[in-house]
């Protein structure tokens, strides 16, 4: 009631872009702190340049497509066009495909470079390697439990890609002087029974673990 009583004093603010209708603002007191709303700019530079992650109920729980598959956009400004999967993104049903939806983005060191960015998963189709056309896919089960996957084009099976971890070549070290060998490293040279005895009577000693003992 004395606050509503009192003329509160007006600060009158920027009628920018960041401050929308904060055009007139009372403060309580003299000197008091007002909660302002972020301006543009920051707002701006707060933003995050990425996909958002999918809601759960919106993930897809079954994929049909890998990295390495030939698919063909179906839909945006690269419908028409062709490419292989470099990169799924489970989490936002999105995946990259070469040379298709790039950037032209700045590097560290001032030069320019184009990257592939992501199209969401549903805008995409597998092609038939038979008639090389897209086509919708249906997944049949092995007795194993593993899974095949069939053209309703053609009817033929599409194989799925090698997972590109095991087209990776282990590379071979040779042995150095400072290198030890197996044999050694593998040695077990641990004795619990020696060390719980060297514990026991290294407690003997300390007065932290013997007070009240004669």
């Amino acid at each position: 009631a004395m606050l509503a009583a009192r003329a509160l004093p007006a600060r009158a603010l920027p009628t920018g872009r960041g401050s929308g209708l904060w055009a007139l603002v009372a403060a309580p007191w003299p000197g008091a702190s007002l909660c302002l709303p972020p301006s543009y700019d920051a707002a701006r530079c707060d933003r995050r340049f990425f996909p958002k992650m999918a809601k759960k109920r919106d993930l897809i729980r079954t994929w049909k497509i890998r990295s390495g598959d030939q698919v063909w956009v179906n839909s945006g400004k690269e419908k028409g066009n062709s490419g292989e999967v470099l990169l799924c993104d489970p989490r936002r049903n999105m995946l990259k495909v070469k040379g298709l939806n790039v950037r032209k983005v700045k590097d560290d060191e001032g030069n320019y470079r184009f990257i592939e960015k992501k199209i969401h998963y549903s805008n995409c189709a597998l092609v038939d390697p038979v008639e090389g056309r897209p086509t919708r896919v249906s997944l049949t089960f092995t007795e194993e439990g593993d899974a095949i996957r069939i053209s309703h084009r053609s009817g033929h099976v599409i194989p799925w890609p090698d997972n590109p971890r095991d087209l990776k070549t282990q590379v071979e070290h040779d042995e150095g002087p400072k290198d030890t060998n197996p044999e050694k490293a593998l040695q077990k040279t641990y004795d619990y029974h020696a060390d719980h005895e060297a514990l026991r009577l290294a407690r003997l000693t300390m007065s932290k673990y013997n007070r009240g003992q004669q």
